[in-house]
């Protein structure tokens, strides 16, 4: 299993040249306190980095939230839920769209099965069903999540372990940032969050090419 102690003991502090048991330049709390920090970071920018998928209640009317689950985001309606199976699909469709089509589409009759979803863009925690939902029906979803914070070098890695090298980039590049009066240290600091930002790329585009062509995007 990976934990964090094989993350900041074998990665972060080998490179720190700080080996030493608890650490001597860098304790162990402060390495765990950006260990936290990068994982929050690269759920932000890869959120299906910490991602889960699971039932939704679905409220009466169009606009919905996962906010109430603690996610951090939409990320993907899959399908209506009968009896806690999988049902009808749902398919994404921008909101512009529907409004072309119809602009009182959200005054709508309501009904227990959705057809179509559109994601806000400007609150990442809500979405629109068309129709209009009655609130008694229920989706199948994705949605990101924030990672559980760790306290100690023995907790499990909360990410999947093709992160462990992002965040230990992220950490290093912590690590050396504090010392502001040195120019090098700002530049080792500065390579290593270029070095991060690489690893990670670029959400929007990497969500784009990994996950949008198996979606029609017009509806249906």
């Amino acid at each position: 299993m990976l934990t964090v102690g094989t993350i900041l003991t074998n990665r972060v502090r080998v490179l720190l040249r700080d080996i030493d048991e608890g650490g001597v330049q860098w304790r162990d709390p402060e390495l765990i306190q950006w260990f936290n920090e990068a994982c929050a970071e690269v759920a932000r920018v890869r959120p299906e980095a910490c991602s889960t998928t699971g039932p939704f209640q679905l409220q009466a009317g169009s606009k919905q939230s996962v906010a109430t689950l603690g996610a951090s985001r939409v990320l993907e309606v899959i399908c209506n839920m009968k009896d806690g199976a999988e049902g009808r699909a749902v398919r994404h469709v921008e909101r512009s769209t529907l409004d072309n089509e119809d602009p009182n589409w959200m005054a709508g009759s309501k009904t227990d099965t959705v057809f179509r979803y559109s994601v806000s863009l400007t609150d990442p925690r809500s979405f629109y069903v068309y129709p209009p939902a009655d609130g008694t029906g229920s989706l199948l979803m994705v949605t990101g999540t924030t990672p559980d914070e760790v306290e100690s070098l023995t907790d499990a890695f909360p990410l999947p372990s093709m992160y462990a090298a992002c965040v230990a980039n992220y950490i290093l590049h912590r690590a050396f940032a504090k010392f502001t009066e040195s120019e090098s240290m700002q530049a080792r600091a500065q390579n290593y969050y270029n070095v991060f930002m690489a690893q990670i790329g670029d959400t929007q585009a990497s969500m784009e090419n990994d996950n949008a062509k198996t979606r029609d995007p017009i509806g249906a």
